[in-house]
């Protein structure tokens, strides 16, 4: 797999003193919309302006269907309602709409930014994984806490995109958990399963729950900022409302 495009940066794996390493994940794997940043309510706005300045009716079922989809899957959901325009002008839209709104406000995560602090203070290594455009991403690193990123996978970027596992598995491999040949592997290797079990994920959507339950990691469930109901899917193995109070210490069992 080609990571060329990825956003990627060095980390130490030392934990300082007061920490306890044994109880520290391997690298925490975060989703963007909806997980880190509560901007599903801008990307909703940008895709019903889309669909509504075409002519074409905005309701729930399409809003749950657009959930946590990557962008191909939002503009062939926008097509099947009467967008007449190319992946490329739609996507275009719509980045540009919703990185004009984050310009305005970043909306954090309660309690986000001090995680992320602690877990750079205490080395674990931190990696995004969204299918969000690559401007958008790096709006984010850029006014994330210093040092909390050690690299990132963004939608431009070739890696497949969620419900696939491997979007977590690269990132896994970028943050030093999984060699470069462990990432080609299956997920359900006993190899990539015993080091995924060492990482944390906090996703929000379907998608991003299917693809981090079947990368084998630790998944944690965000659901302060969740559209939708998924409680029954069996796809996570905690639930949080927010990071309100959360330690790094505190995210394996």
């Amino acid at each position: 797999m080609d990571s060329g495009n990825l956003s990627c940066a060095t980390t130490s794996s030392d934990a300082p003193a007061g920490q306890v390493a044994g109880k520290l994940p391997a690298a925490v794997l975060w989703d963007l919309d909806g997980t880190l940043i509560d901007s599903d309510p801008y990307w909703v706005r940008a895709e019903r302006s889309l669909l509504e300045s075409c002519g074409g009716v905005w309701d729930d079922a399409l809003a749950e269907q657009m959930q946590g989809a990557a962008l191909p899957v939002v503009c062939a959901l926008l097509r099947e309602r009467g967008v007449d325009m190319t992946d490329e002008r739609m996507s275009r839209i719509m980045t540009d709409d919703v990185m004009r709104m984050e310009r305005a406000h970043l909306p954090w995560a309660e309690g986000v930014r001090d995680l992320l602090a602690e877990l750079a203070a205490a080395s674990v290594p931190s990696v995004l994984a969204t299918g969000s455009p690559r401007p958008l991403v790096d709006n984010v690193l850029a006014h994330a806490p210093a040092g909390a990123f050690v690299a990132s996978i963004s939608g431009d970027d070739d890696v497949p995109h969620k419900p696939d596992p491997r979007a977590y598995l690269t990132a896994a491999r970028l943050a030093g958990v999984i060699g470069d040949s462990d990432a080609g592997l299956a997920a359900g290797s006993d190899v990539v399963r015993a080091a995924m079990r060492r990482c944390v994920v906090f996703e929000d959507s379907l998608p991003g729950l299917t693809a981090a339950h079947a990368s084998g990691a630790y998944v944690v469930r965000v659901t302060g900022y969740a559209r939708n109901d998924i409680a029954d899917a069996g796809l996570f193995d905690r639930s949080i409302t927010d990071y309100r109070g959360l330690r790094p210490v505190d995210l394996l069992p």
